[in-house]
């Protein structure tokens, strides 16, 4: 998150905003935890869990910028049309349920694609097995471990016009997840329009010409 307003005396002194340091996948250490409990205590703030990561409320747009300085990472934002934070399960080897290792998988999409720009804002799920702990098929990109490869599903939305995301791929390596993500992306960025989600874009377009252009005929799911 920039904040280019925080030179701005009236605004630094009126307005208060949420920091929300970007904790990948929600995995942190003791030490961060202390450090971010530590700035909250220094710049008067409040903390609050928020999905995967912790929101530090009531700072001044200047001691925001100070926070995740401090830190030294990046922030979440809760407006940017961009890739948001990616979730994901623990799965292989910590989940005994699991079939995959989201846990690896996630790390690896997370680092590629988080505040990727897009004409609305994105969200990726990744679980290790079908119990969807994460949620994948309310995610505009979602995906499921099975013990043959990850199922992809497109499309989903638990926002203001919620829908389910439809399957598209199975049986997909996950070697072979972050090239399809970058064919998904590159027809969003060339179709969507501004603030419409990438399933109000496929649905507009029509889904037989999205998934001939982004999805390996190989790895097609079998209706």
């Amino acid at each position: 998150m920039t904040l280019p307003l925080s030179g701005i005396p009236f605004l630094n002194k009126r307005i208060k905003f949420p920091v929300t340091p970007h904790i990948v996948g929600g995995l942190t250490t003791s030490k961060q935890l202390r450090e971010i409990a530590d700035l909250a205590d220094q710049y008067d703030g409040s903390l609050k869990i928020v999905g995967n990561t912790i929101t530090i409320m009531g700072l001044t747009l200047a001691d925001g910028e100070k926070v995740i300085a401090e830190l030294g990472c990046k922030s979440e934002s809760f407006i940017a049309k961009a890739v948001r934070s990616v979730s994901f399960c623990p799965g292989k080897p910590s989940c005994p349920r699991a079939l995959q290792d989201s846990t690896a998988l996630g790390l690896e999409l997370d680092e590629e694609f988080f505040g990727q720009e897009l004409p609305g804002k994105l969200r990726i799920a990744v679980s290790g097995c079908p119990n969807c702990c994460v949620e994948p098929l309310v995610k505009d990109i979602g995906m499921y471990g099975t013990a043959k490869g990850y199922t992809l599903a497109v499309g989903g939305s638990s926002g203001f016009k919620a829908q389910i995301a439809k399957v598209v791929g199975e049986k997909i390596p996950a070697a072979e997840i972050p090239s399809i993500i970058r064919s998904i992306l590159a027809y969003y960025r060339a179709q969507g329009k501004s603030k419409e989600r990438l399933g109000q874009t496929i649905d507009r377009l029509g889904w037989t010409e999205f998934i001939e252009k982004t999805i390996p005929s190989q790895y097609l799911h079998s209706k």
